[in-house]
């Protein structure tokens, strides 16, 4: 699941990342409304953490005018300083679906958010498996025939959105995106070496070695016929 977050305070822009990175969430980052339209434009985000005191607009204004786009509408959760009964209400009345003040208790958020994505009117998956494979999105244990994996954060989100994909070809582009941190730039050379690391897991875990395929020219994909 890839969440953008738009805070203009960089110190705190970098702590939500961090703990975002932590429970397993690919992100983006912003630190403008125009920022963060043009992130929506391009990229698509199961989230968007909104802070309302942004530089060059209201968050409320940017919540407003991405509810009026007619394409994938990402849930958003506003995340800020201002607590006033008024300032909610606008904000749930903007097409917020959730509203967090600061400062806020990191065990808080994490289960805010983790129930949002779960109930949202969107398929959603609590689990994703492929042959011997199950995988609780979110989460870096992987279940391989019934015996916990451990993954790094990069590989469990590489997975998962191969996973996703079900058999379909993942381009490099699309792996790049989604399994983003949002603190630095990772390159083809970088995937590679996180797809090779996570084939040889998956190998030593009983798993045939060619699950994982490279589509040449593309990207990669699961095997078409899971190995059991």
């Amino acid at each position: 699941m890839k969440l953008l977050v738009v805070e203009d305070d960089p110190t705190l822009q970098a702590a939500l990342l961090r703990l975002l990175g932590q429970w397993g969430y690919g992100t983006e980052a912003a630190a403008s409304g125009w920022e963060a339209l043009a992130w929506l434009d391009r990229e698509v985000f199961d989230l968007v953490l909104l802070d309302l005191g942004l530089p060059d607009t209201d968050g409320h204004a940017v919540c407003r005018q991405l509810r009026q786009r007619a394409h994938h509408q990402p849930l958003v959760l506003m995340l800020t300083a201002r607590d006033s009964r008024g300032d909610k209400l606008q904000g749930f009345a903007g097409g917020a679906d959730d509203y967090v003040v600061k400062p806020f208790d990191p065990d808080l958020l994490r289960a805010r958010l983790a129930a949002l994505l779960r109930r949202a009117d969107r398929p959603l998956q609590n689990q994703l498996s492929w042959g011997p494979l199950l995988l609780q999105p979110g989460q870096t244990t992987l279940q391989v025939s019934g015996q916990p994996l451990e993954l790094t954060r990069k590989e469990a989100l590489l997975l998962e959105l191969l996973l996703r994909a079900q058999g379909s070809s993942c381009s490099k582009a699309q792996l790049l995106h989604g399994s983003g941190d949002g603190r630095r730039e990772v390159g083809e050379d970088s995937l590679r070496a996180h797809i090779r690391s996570l084939r040889c897991k998956l190998t030593a875990a009983g798993c045939a070695p060619g699950l994982i395929e490279t589509v040449y020219g593309l990207g990669y994909r699961l095997a078409l016929t899971p190995a059991a």
